[in-house]
């Protein structure tokens, strides 16, 4: 299996792609497609592993560029190659830390929609207090119609059942309240297609329950889903440094803070964005992973182990046959 990595896009530079890769080795058999500067790969590697390739691109696509442009234009950025190449034979799946619009751009005019898909999504994984939760779309579309939405709900269940493992995965609609004449004309109609499919549907969900496990997929376009999820990483992020201080304030709550260290430390893990890294591009031709901008090499390394796993259960078949 050969995964395309873009060394281009995370904030701390193309030390975190290159590094997330050589820890996922350690735990999957792959061979690394580096896409970037040729010569700056190969002195970060410095020999630590055996069999890999290079693509070189010198230029790549920032988030401030306009994404459609940008991919007619920058023929040598590194999304450009690297989805180029992910359409031959041989080549298993992408992964970058880069442009959101460069990616879904990249993924719609390099290789294509999903034959009935009118718009690909970014499906992200949240970490919730129990069972496993999906929020799509997290980005990739800021306006949406009904039907746009429901077609997210339907690769989503595809993707819950096969790549998460669940029989049977509940959806919800995220709105502004759970009775079914909330929200605005969008989220009425969108109400009115989930309910006619046959999918598992259960109304709406607000966004105070999203990370309580209570539904397996939330649907939502991809700017109400964007918020959603920052917001929540701002929060999750804000009280872990809040406990943090309160731990550090006084002797007494050292020692306190030491008596509930392991406690904490297996609560919050299931919080923990590192353990997740990234999400998949559902909606295209080829397997695509979207990692986080501000990934570490643990994250970086868990978006890749995630994408082997997206690869192995064939569900860009299963989404062509469902839609059908």
């Amino acid at each position: 299996m050969k995964i395309i990595v873009d060394t281009y896009g995370a904030d701390d530079g193309i030390e975190i792609p290159i590094e997330g890769t050589i820890e996922a080795l350690k735990e999957k058999d792959f061979i690394p497609v580096f896409v970037g500067d040729k010569e700056e790969i190969e002195n970060i590697i410095s020999q630590r592993i055996d069999i890999y390739e290079i693509i070189d691109a010198k230029d790549r696509i920032d988030n401030n560029e306009d994404p459609v442009r940008a991919i007619r234009k920058k023929k040598d950025s590194s999304l450009v190659k690297g989805f180029e190449k992910l359409n031959e034979d041989n080549y298993s799946g992408l992964i970058s830390a880069g442009s959101t619009g460069g990616l879904l751009a990249s993924g719609l005019f390099i290789s294509g929609r999903i034959e009935g898909v009118k718009r690909a999504c970014i499906a992200t994984s949240l970490p919730t207090f129990e069972n496993k939760t999906l929020l799509l779309d997290t980005g990739a579309n800021m306006d949406c119609k009904a039907e746009f939405l429901r077609d997210f709900a339907i690769m989503g269940s595809v993707f819950a059942k096969n790549v998460l493992h669940i029989d049977n995965p509940t959806v919800s609609l995220l709105n502004v309240g759970v009775e079914e004449h909330k929200g605005n004309k969008v989220s009425k109609e969108t109400y009115a297609l989930l309910k006619d499919t046959d999918l598992n549907f259960k109304g709406n969900i607000e966004a105070r329950d999203l990370f309580t496990g209570k539904t397996n997929i939330v649907i939502a376009d991809g700017f109400d889903g964007n918020i959603a999820i920052k917001t929540a990483e701002g929060i999750i992020s804000l009280l872990s440094k809040e406990i943090k201080n309160s731990i550090y304030k006084s002797l007494k709550t050292k020692i306190g803070g030491a008596l509930l260290k392991d406690s904490l430390k297996e609560n919050l893990s299931k919080y923990n964005t590192d353990d997740i890294g990234g999400a998949p591009l559902l909606g295209i031709n080829q397997y695509v992973y979207k990692a986080h901008g501000n990934s570490n090499k643990k994250a970086f390394k868990s978006a890749i182990l995630g994408l082997i796993d997206y690869i192995n259960t064939n569900t860009i078949e299963k989404i062509r046959g469902e839609l059908k």
